[in-house]
């Protein structure tokens, strides 16, 4: 931590009596600092609190997986990465939990290393994953926002043109998101292109100079960003601390810097609202997860907006233990709707089915639904800039709706 001075000021240590710490968020009356934190070398990583002169630390989680990139929410909530192995890879899920650290639990179910970006103003969670299906798609990721409770997960922005990573995202005054764009073709680089979402644009648009390398930009005041950058190409890997406004696209003088340290991940110590809140309307009883789509014909994939073949019917992939298998097959309307109940809680994909049953669109992405959550789309990565058609769908019409595909098998294998 540092206070307010020129780029060569001292900085004080707040976690000396760490091995390592990262991932800093100011709690939202600046009273209070929430990181993770390694104890000792070879410990696993776990979410800390502590007062904002680093006094008063308190360790929040106890799990036996790392813990990261935790950042506070409302009514006393946290979410955070949780980071664990499979089959000797690294694997990451969300979770939430109370600010004491209890009711820890996932609200991110399938494959894909979700993690935490931040918390927005409107109360939804912005994440981070990769692309787990398409091959075209190896090394890239995309931005999703969901609610607090892991339901309605979504696209912040469908950019399949342009595969990239982008991580470290953060959320400026105006609505806008700004991160960190890299090429799949350097997934471990540190640092990359800046890049901004603005609000209501349906695509991102580059900021930094070609010349920076840039990392873990955060909010400073008002529109203007505090950056860790590097100059590309000087031979020199450590980063300095910058302003930037992302209106001019221009670098101010560096805030902060150490001769031998890079400086990194920076948090404004100031006071900010506490985003919105929303109360989940989840059955904890419930063992089924509903999906409703409008008209699957919708697709902007297709010049047209529109599908031109009939679609008969829609296959549910369901995966499990690192394996697709079948849940079954439901019919499509006439007018392109469909209604399923499938099992929550696991990572399902659809495909669009046509007469002679052969595969006319494949969801290239696991989704899922939570117990008793009703998840609607308007059809097969429909344009989102365009309002769906005020009807009533036909497949909400049936009385034998929705069709339930998996859950009688659930239940078979759960009574034996």
């Amino acid at each position: 931590m540092r206070s307010a001075g020129g780029a060569d000021s001292q900085a004080v240590n707040l976690t000396p009596d760490f091995f390592a710490a990262t991932d800093p968020q100011v709690s939202f009356d600046a009273s209070k600092v929430l990181f993770a934190a390694q104890s000792q070398p070879g410990d696993r990583w776990q979410v800390w609190e502590m007062s904002i002169d680093g006094s008063a630390k308190r360790q929040v989680t106890h799990l036996d997986s790392d813990c990261l990139r935790p950042s506070y929410h409302a009514h006393e909530e946290i979410v955070f990465t949780v980071v664990t192995s499979e089959a000797g890879q690294r694997v990451s899920q969300v979770y939430a939990a109370k600010l004491d650290g209890t009711e820890a639990h996932p609200i991110t179910f399938g494959p894909g290393n979700f993690q935490v970006e931040t918390v927005l103003k409107d109360g939804r969670i912005l994440v981070s994953a990769a692309s787990p299906l398409a091959p075209e798609t190896k090394d890239s990721g995309g931005l999703y926002v969901m609610r607090h409770d892991g339901t309605g997960l979504s696209s912040l922005r469908c950019e399949h043109s342009q595969q990239a990573r982008r991580t470290q995202a953060a959320e400026l005054a105006d609505g806008s998101i700004v991160f960190v764009k890299n090429p799949p073709a350097s997934p471990a680089a540190v640092g990359g292109e800046l890049a901004m979402i603005r609000r209501g644009a349906l695509h991102n648009s580059s900021l930094s100079p070609q010349a920076a390398v840039s990392w873990s930009p955060r909010a400073l005041d008002q529109n203007k960003v505090i950056v860790a950058r590097r100059s590309a190409g000087s031979g020199d890997s450590k980063f300095d601390l910058y302003a930037f406004d992302p209106a001019s696209g221009k670098f101010g003088e560096p805030l902060f810097r150490d001769p031998k340290l890079s400086s990194v991940q920076a948090a404004a110590v100031a006071a900010h609202p506490a985003p919105r809140w929303y109360w989940s309307t989840l059955n904890p009883q419930s063992k089924t997860g509903y999906f409703v789509c409008l008209d699957a014909r919708q697709s902007a994939d297709e010049p047209s907006g529109r599908i031109a073949a009939t679609l008969s019917k829609v296959r549910v992939l369901i995966l499990e233990n690192g394996k697709e298998r079948s849940l079954g097959e439901a019919a499509a309307e006439a007018d392109g709707s469909f209604y399923i109940g499938v099992p929550a809680d696991k990572p399902v994909r659809f495909e669009l089915l046509d007469a002679s049953g052969a595969v006319v669109r494949a969801q290239k992405s696991w989704i899922w639904a939570r117990p008793g959550e009703e998840r609607g789309c308007v059809g097969c990565h429909e344009d989102k800039s365009v309002a769906p058609e005020n009807r009533w769908p036909q497949a909400l019409r049936r009385f034998d709706t929705p069709t339930r595909l998996g859950l009688e098998v659930d239940a078979m294998r759960a009574a034996h």
